[in-house]
């Protein structure tokens, strides 16, 4: 018996299968991997994904023509947000002290490399030369030998090297999805996907299909991290990280600062913001992406107030 499931905890997963019994090239023709560390078949990137029914149902049809008994159990219902990124957390941590136990192992790995490579010539003398042809043939093998365990050292030591770095990356990666001005672009670009999944469906034939039933599925993930993403904004925005600039008080000639930059407004319109760019061309950001604004008009009404205040 072997059993497809597909939850948003597990993604999806194959029970039941056995080495050499036939199964691996059916499930690896439709998509299917090998994930060493669970000892099971599955779909990558299946986790808090809307079940891949056409890959799954043309799986399990491929396996029972080849003779297996199969079931299929799909559970499509999304988890809420912070529970995902909670999980996606634990699991960015798990890996980060995994690639720091790597990077110990391979320091030690480094360090009994070189020693190796010393101790097989430590007992000549320094400067002792190479006799010349069989005569020499043992003391040049075993300075190549320590030459070559030295260099592995060395390659070993860099990949060491390497991982704090590695680790670093992925903190960043992670901070950055939490931006404000990157989850806004996330919720645009989920909401362009709702809308081209509603239009798909409408061209659909009445009544239930495999199709249907996928982008349905698609549809209610994305609609439920969405949500999850807007509730981020809504608190960034609380915070005041977040929608503090708009057209009703960036205008024309402001100076607002984009990644770093400051530059001047050409157009202010609803969701972007036009700047110049020192050439014939102006550049197009969202509003998300402004985070900070040099405006007459607000200086202006600022220095009015504090007038108004001392007379």
């Amino acid at each position: 018996m072997i059993e497809i499931t597909h939850t948003h905890e597990d993604g999806t997963l194959v029970d039941g299968t056995d080495k050499g019994d036939g199964t691996a090239p059916i499930l690896k023709t439709h998509g299917f991997r090998w994930f060493p560390s669970i000892k099971q078949w599955g779909i990558r990137n299946s986790r808090d994904q809307a079940a891949r029914r056409l890959a799954i149902n043309a799986a399990a049809e491929a396996l029972r023509a080849a003779g297996h008994e199969v079931t299929v159990e799909i559970d499509d219902t999304p988890r809420d947000n912070a529970t995902v990124r909670a999980d996606k957390h634990e699991r960015l941590e798990e890996r980060r002290t995994g690639l720091a136990a790597k990077g110990q192992r391979l320091t030690a790995e480094s360090a009994a490399l070189h020693a190796r490579s010393n101790a097989m010539v430590e007992h000549i003398p320094m400067g002792q030369p190479v006799l010349p042809g069989r005569r020499g043939q043992a003391h040049r093998n075993l300075l190549n030998r320590s030459i070559d365990t030295a260099i592995k050292g060395s390659q070993v030591a860099r990949q060491a090297e390497a991982i704090p770095d590695r680790i670093a990356g992925s903190h960043r990666a992670e901070a950055r999805r939490e931006r404000p001005d990157v989850i806004k672009r996330r919720v645009d670009r989920m909401e362009a996907e709702v809308r081209g999944i509603d239009r798909r469906l409408a061209r659909l034939a009445p009544g239930p299909s495999v199709v249907r039933e996928q982008y349905e599925g698609d549809r209610a993930t994305l609609l439920t991290r969405i949500e999850g993403d807007k509730e981020l904004l809504e608190q960034a925005r609380q915070e005041g990280q977040f929608g503090q600039y708009s057209r009703d008080n960036v205008h024309k000639h402001d100076l607002v600062r984009i990644r770093g930059q400051w530059r001047q407004v050409v157009r202010a319109n609803a969701k972007t913001v036009s700047v110049t760019t020192g050439y014939s061309w102006t550049d197009k950001y969202g509003w998300e992406e402004v985070k900070g604004l040099r405006c007459a008009h607000v200086e202006d009404a600022e220095q009015a107030t504090a007038e108004t205040a001392t007379d």
